[in-house]
């Protein structure tokens, strides 16, 4: 059984964070939460999710190969994770294979992510990728489909584990029709699929982001992005996680460059 987010009470937030107007808000509701958290050093840039290893158990960490296909004419911005590890004296178990902390979505029994995952190691198999991956997590894989219309291939702006039963997935069901049907037909036969839906009258393109959200423990952090959608994500969400704290903190300025709440934090359990 695979430690989820639910399971976690620690955060690290990567030092390039405080280049955000956003921080000083994000820092006092961690605080006023008692959200433990810590700015870690050594990265090379604010997405540390990418590039951090894998929990699965309380000493057990999965560093995979982070070397991503839209930043190599930005190597510059690829962080070796190994400073970070030793600066928390975090020993890893390594895998030779390419991939992305956004493209990992633990669930209690399976890590669901993105097919793009075949396209970043073509010396593999499928069925060898599988094994590879599913001996490191030490559970099944379930791949879903990749939004071709986001880049990086990550499945933390598709879907989220909400229980053992019950996985989250994003607001297709507002402007992507076909690729909602596909991924009901991978997902339906391992959980019951619960829809964000925002019915407003001039969606934001933005509006992807609020699944792109913070859980520690029982605390949800949630972004906010400035539009009619931020209330009815709330709403949404403080429903589906009932007797969980969720706060909203604006991060437009974040999402705006691609990802949210998840994608730059880290947490674990210590």
């Amino acid at each position: 059984m695979l430690l989820t987010d639910y399971d976690t009470n620690m955060v690290y937030l990567s030092e390039w964070i405080r280049d955000f107007a956003c921080f000083n808000s994000i820092s006092e509701v961690l605080k006023e939460h008692c959200i433990n958290f810590e700015l870690l050093p050594f990265t090379k840039d604010y997405w540390i999710r990418d590039f951090m290893p894998v929990q699965i158990a309380e000493s057990v960490f999965v560093e995979y190969k982070y070397n991503p296909d839209y930043l190599q004419s930005k190597r510059a911005f690829i962080t070796d994770p190994k400073g970070c590890c030793n600066h928390l004296h975090i020993p890893t178990q390594k895998i030779d294979v390419v991939l992305d902390g956004g493209n990992i979505i633990k669930c209690r029994d399976a890590v669901i992510m993105t097919d793009k995952v075949f396209a970043e190691n073509p010396t593999f198999t499928k069925w060898q990728l599988y094994d590879t991956l599913e001996e490191a997590f030490q559970c099944r894989v379930i791949v879903i489909p990749w939004d071709s219309y986001e880049k990086y291939g990550h499945a933390d702006g598709m879907v989220r584990y909400i229980d053992k039963e019950r996985i989250l997935m994003n607001n297709y069901i507002n402007f992507d029709m076909a690729l909602r049907k596909k991924l009901i037909s991978v997902l339906e036969g391992f959980y019951d699929i619960v829809e964000l839906d925002y019915r407003v009258a001039k969606r934001s393109k933005l509006s992807w982001s609020y699944i792109n959200f913070l859980q520690v423990g029982s605390f949800i952090l949630l972004p906010a992005i400035g539009t009619p959608e931020d209330k009815l994500a709330l709403k949404q969400f403080s429903d589906l996680f009932n007797g969980h704290q969720v706060e909203q903190v604006n991060i437009a300025d974040i999402v705006q460059l691609g990802g949210a709440f998840n994608c730059i934090s880290w947490n674990i359990k210590i």
